[in-house]
């Protein structure tokens, strides 16, 4: 499927980039994507910023998010019930970030394809303090099944190197 130009007022996002760092280091990741999502949240923008170096408030996310939906390039979701607050994207989120940066790019928007493609906004980041002076971050899918994760625990036994007093 080939992807439609899409309405979006690529002035108002210029003006945002122009305006604010923490916006600039948003679309400036979005800009260096290598693909498209079909939707972002605001807890995954903020982790990639922060570790592309940038500091971002999740309030500063949220704004970008607004003023994204305000420019024409999808929806802001508040989030409840258990899901996150995110961003649907109308528009591809690469070629908007260029456009937001100044260069000469066409806004299209999101295809069949990319929004099936995306992965990464399925998962749950977790966190676990192993011993009092180490914790452990994992990734996981919102559906991990029972088997799935007695899978997981069996690969977790097989990683002992040695025998040692438990902590």
């Amino acid at each position: 499927m080939t992807p439609r130009p899409v309405a979006v007022d690529v002035a108002k996002l210029r003006k945002i980039y122009k305006e604010s760092a923490e916006a600039r280091a948003v679309f400036d990741h979005f800009a260096s994507r290598a693909r498209n999502w079909s939707t972002t949240t605001v807890g995954r923008i903020q982790a990639n910023v922060e570790a592309a170096g940038a500091v971002v408030s999740r309030g500063n996310v949220i704004d970008v998010f607004k003023a994204l939906e305000d420019a024409g390039c999808g929806k802001f979701k508040i989030g409840r019930k258990g899901w996150e607050s995110r961003f649907e994207w109308s528009a591809q989120m690469v070629s908007v970030g260029q456009a937001a940066a100044g260069e000469p790019v066409k806004v299209e928007e999101v295809t069949k394809e990319e929004a099936e493609g995306e992965e990464g906004e399925l998962a749950l980041r977790h966190s676990f303090r192993l011993r009092p002076d180490f914790s452990i971050a994992i990734e996981l899918p919102r559906n991990l099944t029972a088997a799935e994760a007695e899978r997981l625990a069996q690969f977790v036994r097989s990683l002992p190197f040695g025998e040692g007093p438990a902590v």
